[in-house]
């Protein structure tokens, strides 16, 4: 007989519910343990990190991206690239261009395939390449070398990028360019392409776009937002602090890396290449910069660089003398060649470099076998490369667009931001003017004007606001002078010609004035303004048809201006055309209902007129 414990113990069925639900209970259990403990944890660690200040601040600049030509990308190296078929009428050739193509470069449409007999080149470089300031993408470099062969059998593929130092230019090349099956690569070497990053100009929005929920934990805990940083999750890195991004992707000596690399795929894929060298525009000369010695003359370090990795270079400073001192030898290279900023080819200096390119294409050598490193280039390149990344010229793009939406108390945080971190940054210093000049504070506007020229004597745009800043103060002399310089420097700026002659009419040189107004309309035909302060001029001359013939195209570009309404119509009461006038002058005070010597003048023409018509019923 079975004990009774042993009757008692009854056997474990499959399925029998009491078991299953105990068995469920224990898993919910250690899983509602093991949450709460992860939570704990998470807690614990959100706590230290927001104790010990871990966590990296959000980045203020963290706004919505512009609408530029450029987007971020997600490759560290190249931080940013150009929109695919991009489009803009209104651009305004620095932050955004007419079009891209397909491929997102500044460019014709290009297939991927290589067209049958059509030797394809592509050209690297920076914002030289790119064509910043230039409207028309046939007047950039490389379609100018490409319309240099009209039978149509080379093909010239602009592979510029705006701020791209020389690592980033081969890592396009790399990542995008070898699509095209390039038989010679061309590299411009521009003097700045010695800094070990790609200059932020725009705030571009994220790299990529990310679920809400993300997004708000990203702000709202320290601890992932450490964590998003240091492992770049969400691709958080790039967005929060781009430039370091980028900078400690492209490494401490990124022309030495670009240029062997850019050796190694040339051998790997069999296209030739050549390395073409960008000099500075000077008002007085042509200069290369970056020799070795550090003086004027002798090998550069680029050239001692290429040299040591087997690829020919050539200087294109040596066609631009020879074109200068076969035409005018007198002319100013900056301002013949340059957009005046030294370095930003015209359409002419475009054409020049390409014809120089174009030659050199023709008689291309041949690869050398590498030789031993060059480390005193090497050293000197690193030397070179020292120059540190900062957000000044983001934050004044900020700063701009809100000043131009009259949001002058946040573009002036974002400008005093740019100066932060660099106090020397000239184009804030002037911005920051203008902003506060138009706001009624010219006084302290004048102290950032004058450090604008104080960190760049040539800035013509600073010259020119400082003189607007001193003639709203009544202090015309001074006024004049900055208006001079800022011509001396730029004398193809209507506007500056237009603000000389305001001074020189308003100190009674009308003479002086009248050149400057027309060289004004000279440059800009469409500059209504100057159209009437010329006929202002003129009438102050006596010299009455003129000035009306001058008031009359004025109205032809901007019919509703009470100024010139005003003008026309003291001109015609002059002549004793009093009928004319008084039109003029209603047409004026329609316009602008407060304009007072407009309602005087009207009133003076209606006596004018009444008494006339008392004499003539009196005969």
């Amino acid at each position: 007989m079975r004990s009774g414990n042993a009757a008692n113990a009854m056997p474990r069925r499959r399925g029998d519910r009491r078991y299953q639900h105990r068995g469920v209970s224990g898993w919910l259990l250690r899983i509602l343990v093991a949450l709460i403990s992860i939570v704990a944890a998470l807690s614990i660690g959100e706590v230290a990190v927001r104790t010990l200040n871990a966590a990296p601040p959000l980045k203020q600049i963290a706004l919505d991206g512009d609408d530029t030509v450029y987007r971020r990308s997600t490759n560290p190296i190249l931080g940013f690239e150009l929109k695919a078929n991009y489009r803009d009428e209104n651009a305004n050739l620095k932050r955004s261009y007419p079009r891209t193509n397909a491929h997102g470069q500044r460019d014709i449409e290009r297939t991927i395939a290589k067209p049958a007999g059509v030797k394809r080149v592509i050209l690297l470089g920076d914002s030289v390449v790119e064509g910043f300031g230039i409207r028309e993408i046939d007047d950039t470099m490389s379609r100018q070398i490409e319309r240099l062969h009209p039978d149509g059998t080379m093909a010239v593929l602009n592979f510029g990028v705006s701020a791209y130092c020389t690592r980033a230019e081969v890592e396009l090349l790399e990542v995008k360019g070898l699509a095209f099956q390039p038989d010679v690569v061309i590299l411009l070497f521009v003097g700045n392409d010695f800094d070990n990053f790609n200059r932020e100009a725009f705030v571009l929005g994220g790299a990529r776009e990310r679920p809400e929920v993300v997004d708000r934990l990203f702000a709202g805990s320290h601890a992932f937002r450490m964590a998003c940083l240091g492992l770049n999750l969400f691709h958080y890195r790039a967005d929060a602090d781009p430039v370091s991004w980028n900078q400690q992707a492209i490494g401490d000596n990124n022309v030495v890396e670009g240029l062997r690399r850019l050796r190694f795929l040339s051998d790997r894929h069999g296209f030739a290449t050549v390395i073409a060298i960008w000099p500075s525009f000077l008002d007085d000369r042509i200069q290369d910069v970056h020799t070795m010695s550090g003086g004027d003359d002798g090998p550069l370090v680029i050239e001692r660089l290429a040299q040591s990795m087997g690829m020919p270079t050539v200087r294109l400073s040596e066609p631009f003398r020879r074109h200068r001192e076969s035409t005018d030898s007198s002319a100013n290279p900056r301002l013949r060649y340059t957009l005046g900023d030294r370095m930003h080819p015209s359409v002419e200096g475009c054409r020049i470099a390409a014809e120089s390119l174009y030659a050199a294409l023709a008689d291309l050598p041949a690869h050398r076998s590498p030789g031993d490193e060059d480390r005193d280039a090497v050293k000197a390149a690193m030397t070179l490369g020292t120059k540190m990344p900062d957000y000044a010229v983001v934050y004044t793009s900020v700063a701009d667009d809100l000043s131009a939406a009259g949001r002058f108390e946040q573009a002036r945080k974002y400008y005093e931001m740019a100066l932060g971190e660099d106090p020397d940054y000239a184009v804030a210093h002037n911005n920051l003017g203008m902003m506060l000049t138009a706001s009624g504070s010219a006084d302290e506007a004048i102290g950032h004007y004058r450090q604008a020229i104080a960190a760049d004597p040539d800035f013509d745009l600073a010259h020119n606001n400082l003189g607007n800043a001193l003639r709203s103060l009544d202090r015309l002399g001074e006024a004049a002078r900055h208006y001079r310089r800022a011509l001396d420097l730029q004398p193809g700026r209507a506007e500056t010609h237009f603000n000389l002659g305001n001074v020189l009419a308003t100190q009674g040189k009308f003479d002086d004035a009248l050149g400057h107004f027309r060289e004004a309309l000279r440059i800009s035909p469409d500059m209504a303004e100057a159209q009437t302060n010329l006929g202002n001029a003129l009438q102050s001359l006596g010299r009455l048809e003129e000035a009306i013939r001058h008031y009359r195209e004025a109205l032809k570009v901007d019919s509703e201006s009470a100024k010139t309404h005003f003008g026309l119509g003291f001109a015609l009461e002059t002549k004793g055309e009093l009928s004319a006038a008084i039109g003029h002058y209603r047409r004026a005070l329609a316009i602008q209902p407060d304009f007072d010597d407009a309602r005087r003048s009207l009133d003076s023409a209606i006596r004018q007129q009444a008494q006339s018509e008392s004499l003539r019923r009196t005969d």
